[in-house]
């Protein structure tokens, strides 16, 4: 009789195990995907909503012409850029302060890796408890639009490091948002030739 006992305690422990192997790296990639996502929206969200007070009343470009109005060169106003990528830092880290715990339902189904019956069995509540920290960063880039023509942008990108944390699991992923804060067409001399190349086949 103990034997008996025995051998189904170990075939119990042994199909836990292997159901835990299954299970928490699908779990673990669907509370990412959903951290990710609540990231995301919260710094679009909060960037869209402070967008005009980080903006206001700063001149971010300033333009050097010519005698004879030619555009020379464009010089960027790197005060009022780090002004606003401090403040976009404060409201960023703010926002992903406030982001409260949640908690998800996956399907057995899914939670198990099937394709077939993801959306079947019981549903498993999980909770997540999201922290982490933000990075805020202004670069420029640039890009041709047309004949001496260069469409020449500035941006700040915002990037978040975030912990995601299941009771006894914790996994760390990154969320990269990128914010247009001004966008310049910067005209130059049309050639009286111009020769286009077709790419090469």
């Amino acid at each position: 009789m103990a034997g008996i006992l025995l051998a189904v305690l170990i075939t119990f422990l042994w199909l836990f195990f292997l159901a835990e192997r299954s299970i928490v790296p699908t779990i673990m990639a669907i509370a990412e995907s959903e951290t990710i996502r609540i990231a995301n929206e919260v710094m679009m969200d909060t960037i869209n909503e402070h967008l005009h007070t980080l903006l206001n009343g700063k001149v971010l470009l300033e333009f050097e012409t010519g005698p004879t109005g030619d555009l020379l060169y464009v010089r960027t106003n790197s005060t009022a850029l780090n002004q606003i990528q401090a403040d976009a830092l404060r409201v960023l880290q703010k926002a992903i302060d406030s982001i409260q715990d949640f908690t998800i339902y996956v399907p057995l189904g899914q939670a198990l890796g099937s394709k077939l019956l993801a959306s079947l069995g019981p549903r498993i509540p999980i909770r997540l408890i999201p922290y982490g920290s933000v990075r805020a960063q202004i670069y420029d880039s640039y890009d041709v639009t047309g004949i001496n023509q260069t469409r020449y942008n500035i941006l700040l990108r915002a990037t978040c490091s975030v912990q995601v944390i299941i009771p006894l699991i914790a996994a760390e992923t990154e969320v990269v948002t990128d914010i247009p804060l001004t966008t310049v067409l910067i005209p130059g001399k049309v050639p009286d030739t111009y020769l286009a190349i077709p790419p090469a086949k």
